[in-house]
């Protein structure tokens, strides 16, 4: 099943004294159905630094924000030429008035457009773009979380050339318009700023196939970035254990976006399910949680993992049972150097792993196989709260314990 990206380009082309609204309709293939919002778009009907000189330009009329989209502020557009003092003009756009154009182009320098993801994934690009004859021919999109540290982006599209289109304000040339999924790159979700670029390539030639001129230019226009709000979270894991006859139940997130949080819902017959408590949710990148509650005989549990516009889904279904729970006995507990924890004969691939409270692993012992006891050094752990799990033939045991 593929997903189809869709975004709805509004441009506005004032020919012989009439607007006209343009809807281009562009469409991407991944997983799952969803339709993107346009967080940030620069269509620089108001922009104009003409006759600016130098290696970046300077703003006479308009701003460099973006014009429109849902995440407007703190959002700008720059550029950057590192050998060249260039001419930075706002000729005719696609089908527009205004478009940004420079000369001066070398392999290194952009065109960047900075703006916030705050609560959205699956982030893609529409945009126009074309040169004169003597301009830059390729260019390659890059990304950045930073400002400072860019990466190539993956998938087709991301590496192309442009072509001398001849724009004009009255006449719009799909020719010149580009697309590009970067719904992957999941680095690009839910951030406080992302830096993309358009980055002229190295052993970039001209359109016409000779040296890159000085005088050459290049011109964009109706730069948009889209991207879904919703909850991509993934669960990365969702385990329990019993600990001192109690339930203990921890999962692991990352990517939460406008997550509300997550119902810890139970059963006595793996059928009928029922809320017992709600843990609400960090929206953070990497996310651990934790929830303990009584058991009984043999128990299910699930997550039911809830947005904040009240869509849901369920994690996996996970069982335990406090009646074939193996008594452990552990001491010294607190502890400072080492423990002992007392348990029944190991058969082969016994283990005892150590966790944080919210599920992370912490180490790995193998036990010996006959042992009825095993010495745990636990002198390289940060003073805590700890649980030890020992797991032999098919059966499962914790005890919680202090690290002083």
């Amino acid at each position: 099943m593929y997903k189809i990206f869709t975004y709805f380009v509004a441009t506005k082309i004032n020919f012989m004294k009439r607007i006209f609204t343009l809807s281009l309709l562009f469409t991407f293939f991944s997983t799952s159905l969803l339709a993107q919002d346009v967080i940030a778009r620069w269509n620089f009907e108001v922009l104009d630094f003409t006759s600016a000189t130098g290696n970046s330009f300077t703003v006479d009329v308009g701003s460099v924000v973006a014009d429109s989209g849902a995440l407007v502020t703190g959002s700008e557009f720059s550029a950057l030429h590192a050998s060249a003092a260039s001419a930075w003009t706002t000729p005719t756009g696609n089908g527009s008035s205004n478009s940004a154009s420079s000369t001066g182009w070398a392999a290194g320098d952009y065109w960047q457009f900075k703006v916030s993801t705050t609560g959205y994934s699956n982030i893609g690009l529409v945009w126009d773009q074309m040169g004169s004859n003597t301009g830059p021919k390729s260019f390659i999109i890059q990304y950045s979380t930073d400002g400072t540290t860019f990466t190539n982006a993956p998938g087709a599209g991301a590496i192309y050339d442009i072509t001398n289109d001849g724009w004009s304000a009255g006449s719009y040339k799909a020719i010149s318009t580009r697309t590009l999924d970067l719904s992957s790159v999941t680095a690009l979700n839910n951030q406080a700023f992302i830096y993309i670029r358009f980055t002229v390539a190295a052993g970039s030639t001209a359109i016409n196939g000779a040296a890159i001129a000085t005088g050459g230019t290049s011109r964009v226009d109706n730069v948009y970035i889209g991207g879904i709000s919703g909850m991509p979270l993934t669960l990365n894991a969702f385990t329990g254990s019993v600990v001192n006859g109690k339930a203990n139940l921890t999962w692991a997130t990352t990517n939460e976006i406008n997550v509300d949080g997550f119902d810890i819902e139970k059963s006595t017959n793996n059928r009928d399910f029922s809320s017992i408590g709600f843990v609400k949710a960090n929206n953070s990148t990497e996310n651990n949680y934790n929830f303990t509650t009584e058991l009984s005989g043999v128990s299910y549990y699930r997550l039911k993992m809830t947005d904040k516009d009240g869509s849901f889904k369920y994690s996996k279904t996970i069982s335990l049972n406090n009646k074939q729970t193996v008594k452990l006995d552990l001491y010294p507990n607190p502890v400072r150097n080492s423990t002992t924890l007392s348990h029944d004969k190991a058969t082969e691939k016994a283990s005892i792993t150590i966790t944080s409270l919210d599920g992370r692993k912490v180490s790995v012992i193998n036990v010996v196989p006959g042992a009825t006891q095993t010495t745990v050094d636990v002198t390289k752990l940060l003073n805590g709260n700890y649980i030890m799990v020992y797991e032999n033939n098919g059966t499962r045991s914790s005890v919680q314990f202090v690290k002083q």
